[in-house]
C-alpha cells in the first residue's frame, strides 16, 4: 500500500504603518497612563480616513492639549482603532 503525504501550508499575514513625519511630539497621555507619541488631528487624518467633525467625535482615541493649546492625538490610540 502506498503512503499518501499531506503538506499542509499555513499563512500568516500581519501589517505594519511606519509614521516618519517631523510633526510627532513625546508627551504625557492621560487616558494611557504614560508618555507616548502624539500627532496633530491633521496628522491623525492622513493616517486614518476620519476628518473634521467626525475627529471630534472618535471615543477611542485619546485626545490631549498641547503646552500651545492645540489638540494633540495620542498615536498608540489612534493605530489600536485602525
Amino acid at each position: 500500500m502506498a503512503a499518501h503525504k499531506r503538506t499542509e501550508i499555513t499563512i500568516e499575514t500581519d501589517r505594519v504603518l511606519i509614521i516618519r513625519r517631523r510633526r510627532v511630539l513625546r508627551a504625557w497621555c492621560q487616558e494611557c497612563g504614560h508618555e507616548v507619541d502624539m500627532v496633530d488631528p491633521r496628522e491623525a487624518e492622513a493616517i486614518t480616513v476620519v476628518t473634521g467633525a467626525a475627529l471630534r467625535d472618535c471615543a477611542q482615541w485619546h485626545i490631549a492639549q498641547s503646552p500651545d493649546g492645540a489638540g494633540l492625538v495620542c498615536l498608540d490610540s489612534l493605530l489600536r482603532s485602525v
